[in-house]
């Protein structure tokens, strides 16, 4: 059973979005959290800042965290994800795409080329270097890619970056879309070893957002949302699970839930909860728990956001799917596995017209 112990604003201004935070749980017991932030979504303004809290309830925004060598002129910043590394450093994994009016054209299916890379800061979090970009051993003519899901620091010698593949700007064709990552066997500084975690050889199924987590006993159980190309048409979301540290995938195999962007959190006690975009009427942000990492208890899952009357900011430029995403007006939940055994999770979400981060607190019972 889950219960809802405490909530509130990670960031809330009017007049200018947040999107995408992510909490992190620091060694003395406070916390800091990034996000993007701009006029839209995936507008070309989008930028980085940093958020501190000392007890996870109430945050202090410290502003963008870009220097003149971050190239905002170029680049739009988004999706940011903090980790601390061993000897107290703190790393940042953030997709970076190419400035232009628009992420997607609708017409074409073309996609920003982006870079994903890792911005690193040796003083707690006060400042951050300029990306090290990831290379990414594909055609730059045949995809462009982007981060999904969060870095994993496995072992010392293992860290796994996922990502996920779409088409770039020039390409005339379908895109071929996967869920993949790449490997580092020193902490980040080279990147070498390529795997694809899902991938349909018939470009029928998409694989989305996966957002991977580490089980207690290792394997890493991976939750992807998954959608029919073409249409706007959700399967449901779908898991996989690598027992050798990423270097090969179980089959994707469906679940019980109805969902989008889909992120586990694992239990010390072998259950998983997963916090995921709830699109059917009544929309919102749901939370379920496993036994089986399969089977979700769908009747007894917690409503974290109920989206009401503002579940999209407007109508799209047209019926391609992605154009319609672009207008959503809440998403990317993800959570975290506090030391008291509570879980914190986090959204960006809309109400009364001003698009802000959140943070929910829950117990699993």
């Amino acid at each position: 059973m889950l219960t809802i112990i405490d909530q509130g604003m990670i960031s809330h201004r009017p007049g200018i979005g947040a999107y995408m935070p992510v909490i992190t749980p620091l060694p003395d017991g406070t916390f800091i959290a990034s996000q993007h932030a701009g006029e839209e979504l995936g507008s070309p303004d989008n930028y980085i800042e940093v958020l501190r809290s000392q007890d996870g309830r109430e945050w202090d925004n410290r502003g963008s965290i870009h220097t003149p060598d971050h190239d905002l002129d170029n680049w739009s910043y988004r999706a940011p994800k903090i980790s601390t590394v061993p000897g107290g450093g703190m790393i940042m994994t953030s997709s970076r795409f190419e400035k232009k009016d628009r992420l997607f054209d609708p017409n074409t299916e073309d996609l920003a080329r982006c870079e994903i890379g890792l911005h690193r800061s040796d003083d707690g979090g006060d400042t951050w270097s300029a990306p090290q970009i990831v290379p990414v051993p594909l055609d730059p003519e045949r995809y462009t890619w982007n981060g999904a899901g969060s870095l994993l620091q496995l072992a010392p010698d293992r860290w796994m970056y996922p990502f996920e593949t779409w088409k770039p700007e020039g390409y005339v064709g379908v895109p071929d879309q996967k869920a993949a990552a790449l490997f580092s066997s020193d902490q980040g500084q080279s990147w070498g070893e390529y795997t694809v975690v899902a991938d349909d050889l018939e470009g029928k199924t998409l694989w989305w957002d996966q957002m991977c987590s580490v089980l207690p006993d290792g394997r890493i159980y991976t939750l992807i949302w998954t959608h029919v190309y073409g249409t706007s048409s959700d399967l449901n979301n779908h898991w996989t699970l690598s027992d050798d540290q990423g270097r090969t995938w179980s089959d994707p195999r469906p679940t019980n839930l109805r969902g989008q962007v889909c992120t586990p959190i694992p239990l010390p006690d072998g259950r998983v909860a997963a916090i995921y975009n709830f699109r059917h009427e009544p929309q919102g942000i749901h939370v379920a728990l496993t036994e089986d990492l399969e089977t979700f208890d769908a009747e007894n899952e917690v409503v974290v956001f109920d989206a009401g009357a503002e579940a999209t900011l407007g109508d799209p430029e047209s019926e391609n799917f992605l154009a319609e995403h672009m207008q959503i007006a809440f998403g990317k939940p993800g959570g975290v596995l506090l030391d008291d055994g509570t879980i914190m999770t986090y959204f960006w979400c809309t109400v009364a017209g001003i698009t802000h981060t959140r943070w929910v607190r829950l117990r699993a019972g």
